[in-house]
């Protein structure tokens, strides 16, 4: 595979001098007058390395350095400074801002030779490195959200416990028991593939994170591990989204409804060891509370209910009505808001 060398000098003659060792070399070459024109063409072209002068009109090397290093570039592109300054201070500010390596003019072809192919092979394991954990983030991404993937391997693995303040989001399916006692697995499968798919898009549109599918539900948080200023407003807002879906679509022909719980307040999210196994959870008491709040539509002829911490949250709050009910596992009646904006369910008989 040929490589494309980009030189960057304004002396036509050291041009001339660098583009004949290259090409000697079985280098292909482009070159850039100044500072300026460099990163022009780094902004259309792709090249596996650069030859960079100190000393330029418009903007001198250490500009280019400082350009690429702001944008992330320097990550992937090699830059062997290449300057008749020999002067340490300059030597040390280039490496500083992530030059691979400083040479002295007049270049010594087998010098520039051993430190440019050592550059680009490290500039190859670097890529491949990159490659592999695209691909394994990529597969990972399938059993768990983007967010949280990408915060485990960037922590890797560990995601030390973190207390915040987040939104929950507790949905499931009405009557899918009764449904699915009708259907083959392999039916109920697809059912549920189709279902996910379409909720998602608002799920993430709103940077929800799904923590956990459990069969035909999923609990979803805001505001943790991506951090999102108005998470209770996104989690209601991604809830009414779920349902227009609902009344457009169907999944494998069969129409589907919801029930939707959502709470505010305090969580703990993070990793549960074991001594071979990880898992991203969230935990606390509005976690808890979301749930009861998605079961407790079913006494209430209601299909969202969410809690007063939230409604606290919320820009307007004229679509829901306040209710004083008694959940699961809370000694006291706790205040719920139930949406009225939509239609809710008014067959609450066998399997709402």
């Amino acid at each position: 595979m040929t490589r494309t060398i980009l030189i960057v000098d304004d002396e036509p003659f050291n041009v001339d001098l660098l583009e004949q060792e290259l090409e000697d070399l079985g280098y292909t070459t482009a070159s850039a007058i100044n500072g300026k024109e460099a990163l022009d063409r780094l902004d259309t072209t792709d090249f596996d390395a650069v030859l960079l002068d100190v000393m330029m009109p418009e903007l001198d090397g250490v500009g280019v350095l400082e350009a690429l290093r702001k944008d992330g570039r320097l990550s992937r592109l090699p830059v062997i400074v290449v300057s008749s300054l020999n002067d340490m201070g300059c030597v040390q500010k280039c490496l500083e801002l992530g030059a691979e390596d400083y040479l002295f003019k007049p270049i010594d072809a087998g010098l520039l030779q051993a430190r440019l192919a050592g550059a680009l092979e490290k500039k190859a394991l670097r890529d491949q490195v990159a490659a592999q954990l695209e691909v394994t983030k990529s597969i990972f991404g399938k059993y768990v959200s983007t967010a949280v993937a990408e915060a485990i391997m960037s922590d890797q693995g560990r995601l030390a416990p973190v207390e915040c303040e987040a939104t929950v989001m507790f949905c499931d399916i009405k009557g899918f028991t009764a449904l699915a006692e009708t259907l083959s697995p392999s039916k109920v499968l697809d059912l549920l593939s189709a279902f996910y798919s379409a909720v998602l898009v608002p799920v993430e549109r709103h940077n929800g994170t799904v923590n956990e599918f459990m069969g035909d539900g999923m609990l979803v948080t805001f505001n943790a591990p991506v951090t999102i200023s108005n998470h209770a407003d996104a989690a209601v807002k991604t809830a009414l989204e779920i349902y227009e879906i609902l009344q457009t679509q169907t999944f494998e022909g069969i129409t589907l409804s919801v029930r939707v719980g959502i709470a505010t307040g305090r969580i703990v999210s993070g990793n549960i060891r074991t001594r071979e196994r990880l898992n991203y959870t969230v935990l606390g008491d509005t976690v808890n509370l979301a749930a009861r709040l998605e079961t407790a539509n079913k006494e209430t002829n209601s299909w969202l209910l969410i809690s007063q911490s939230t409604a606290m949250q919320l820009p307007n709050t004229a679509e829901f009505e306040a209710l004083e009910i008694t959940v699961s596992g809370k000694s006291d009646p706790v205040i719920a808001y139930k949406f009225i904006g939509l239609a809710s369910f008014s067959d609450c008989e066998d399997g709402c």
